[in-house]
């Protein structure tokens, strides 16, 4: 009979086999060999995520507005951060979704923007009450399905390097201490509230600061670019220096300021009412730091 480390293995290789129940069986695999924040990631991937999802979960898409006459119709102009946006739903939810869209032969989601988003977007367009989403192909949410599939083979295997196979039912002793002191790690970015890595014990460095810096550097960018537009518009005239500050930040090994300094750059851009980047800007920020805005 195959042991727990094989069966997991053969069910993350079996196309057939969900990635709902494969995780469910990486949680048993997890609890039994103590692995908490291994059990942690697949906790969020089951249930949802309620903090910044992993950068393999961001989806993207072409934002969409409905006109009363025309119907949908492609959102202009500076739209490149209201263009992605992160994926916190559960991973039997992606399942049903994607089996939907399959039986209904269409190819595409649409993805409904925070209200806050829809307002900026309505000033914008000098409208009142139109619908905005991002209108994300299926095959974005096949990637993340497969990512996770491919994530939980990794460290099958790994684990199976480490000489940690179990029983049919169990790990003993020594393979839990063998995990716990395991040197290879599965890179996995930011999860919850841990840039995390499975094995190793799950250590990490960065676990208090739940910011994914990848994502910050081009909401930096691209306010940079467009300080001077921003302020005409409304948004706060320290705008300039606290995205100098913001940028420094992420650059110190104690990013503990990034977070503050990144409200800060949000609440600026808070009077920048029907600026297209302002909107993106602001839903880009929410998602990071775990407000809602932005996720679906």
């Amino acid at each position: 009979m195959p042991t727990l480390i094989e069966k997991l293995q053969m069910d993350a290789m079996d196309p057939k086999v969900f990635v709902s129940n494969l995780l469910r069986r990486a949680k048993l695999t997890a609890t039994k060999l103590r692995l908490a924040e291994t059990e942690d990631w697949v906790e969020q991937e089951l249930n949802g995520y309620e903090t910044e999802p992993p950068p393999y979960r961001t989806v993207y898409g072409r934002p969409m507005g409905r006109n009363p006459v025309r119907g949908w119709i492609p959102i202009t102009g500076q739209k490149e951060l209201i263009s992605q946006l992160p994926n916190s739903q559960p991973v039997s939810s992606l399942e049903s979704l994607l089996a939907e869209q399959t039986t209904a032969g269409g190819g595409t989601l649409h993805i409904p923007y925070s209200h806050e988003i829809c307002a900026f977007l309505d000033q914008a367009n000098r409208v009142h009450g139109w619908s905005y989403v991002l209108q994300v192909p299926a095959s974005e949410l096949s990637r993340i399905l497969d990512r996770v599939r491919t994530l939980v083979l990794d460290w099958a295997l790994a684990l199976e390097k480490e000489g940690i196979m179990g029983s049919e039912i169990n790990f003993d002793a020594a393979d839990r201490a063998k995990a716990q002191a395991a040197s290879t790690t599965i890179n996995i970015g930011s999860i919850g509230q841990f840039a995390g890595s499975l094995g190793q014990g799950n250590i990490s460095s960065d676990a208090s600061i739940n910011i994914n810096v990848d994502h910050v550097v081009p909401i930096i960018e691209q306010l940079k670019s467009h300080v001077a537009e921003l302020v005409a518009g409304g948004a706060n005239k320290r705008l300039s220096n606290q995205l100098v500050e913001l940028e420094a930040s992420i650059k110190q090994p104690d990013r503990s300021k990034t977070r503050g300094l990144l409200a800060d750059v949000r609440n600026s851009l808070s009077g920048a009412a029907g600026n297209l980047l302002a909107a993106g800007a602001i839903s880009a920020i929410g998602a990071l730091l775990g407000t809602g805005m932005g996720h679906f």
